[in-house]
């Protein structure tokens, strides 16, 4: 585990500056919140530990409720944080010009079971902007409630990318009413698929027409089992015998939970997307900003390594965006000190 030390270090020079909280009450300065602000974020300290630990190392005197007000108000300070980090360290990450318009966005889902003797399971639903690298939604919910863009507040002039799990029509529907555009991974029976004339197309038949390194585009109407019909367009690409052998001994290790039919393992030779972008949109537009969500997903999976759910606050939803965009920025201080460690300067 990194000390607090290191990630200090790695903060812009120009951090102190972004708080925008107005009274400290309690706290010396700037720094000295950050200190605690870190400290709590990376160890998994109680509010009630961070007022005890405020006052051993002289960093000031607040109580619990105290430190939980000023976490709150952190938010936009952690997210103007994890902006500069980004710009500094992911230069060649920068927004494609014909997406100046839209807000890209990237949800997900993780199962959150709390420490002590309740055990009890949740999920947590958040979306993350994938430019700014700042958590901007995130719910609460049990475990029970499934993975579905309509969990969230879908915005116009988003573009909302997410994996498989999030395929279906309820949630593309969900986009599309809110004025936003979707990109979403498919799997092999996400819809029902019907052509101009209400014919079924199949899909796995089409896709065989795609050779290595080639692209499938076509229009079609996903149909759910409720007869909402949508207009959409899929595109695929074959993937590369390297990607195809990789895919199959994930699958294989999926077949000791159940088994895989011989459709789905050749439906997953393709990455097939489904999306409500426009043709002016080319095929390889949309790859080249559906690997976005898997660049995400590395950060996702950072993220998640080093977040303990089980002392994620989990009343209040502006403390708990808070907290996650604290450990974004923890997330991003740490990836700044790997880049550093192999860097051949």
């Amino acid at each position: 585990m990194y000390s607090v030390a290191k990630l200090i270090k790695e903060l812009p020079d120009n951090y102190e500056e972004k708080c925008a909280i107005q009274r400290f009450r309690g706290i010396k300065s700037t720094a000295d919140l950050m200190m605690l602000m870190l400290i709590h974020l990376m160890n998994g300290t109680s509010l009630v530990e961070m007022s005890v630990i405020a006052r051993a190392a002289k960093l000031g005197e607040l109580s619990d409720v105290a430190f939980m007000n000023r976490l709150s108000q952190s938010k936009s300070w952690f997210e103007s944080i994890c902006q500069m980090l980004v710009a500094r360290e992911m230069e060649n990450y920068s927004q494609p010009q014909w997406l100046d318009s839209k807000a890209v966005v990237a949800v997900d889902a993780t199962n959150i079971v709390e420490k002590g003797r309740s055990g009890r399971a949740y999920r947590l639903h958040y979306m993350l902007d994938v430019f700014k690298m700042a958590s901007i939604q995130c719910k609460i919910t049990e475990q029970a409630v499934g993975e579905t863009l309509v969990n969230f507040e879908i915005q116009p002039n988003m573009l909302v990318i997410a994996d498989r799990m999030y395929s279906n029509v309820r949630g593309m529907e969900h986009c599309i009413n809110n004025g936003a555009d979707f990109l979403l991974r498919m799997r092999k029976n996400s819809f029902k698929t019907c052509d101009d004339n209400g014919a079924v197309i199949n899909v796995l038949s089409k896709l065989k027409e795609a050779k290595e390194g080639e692209y499938l585009d076509f229009k079609a109407f996903a149909i759910n089992k409720a007869g909402v019909t949508l207009p959409v367009r899929i595109c695929a690409m074959r993937k590369t015998p390297e990607q195809i052998e990789k895919t199959m001994k994930h699958l294989k290790n999926q077949e000791r939970k159940g088994t895989v039919s011989p459709e789905a393992k050749m439906f997953n030779e393709y990455i097939v997307l489904v999306t409500s972008l426009p043709d002016i949109v080319t095929v390889e537009q949309i790859m080249s900003v559906y690997r976005l969500r898997w660049q995400v997903e590395i950060y996702f999976k950072r993220m998640k390594s080093i977040l303990d759910f089980g002392d994620m606050p989990k009343r209040k939803t502006e403390n708990s965006l808070s907290w996650l965009n604290g450990k974004m920025m923890v997330a991003l201080l740490i990836e700044s000190i790997i880049a550093k460690s192999f860097s051949p300067n």
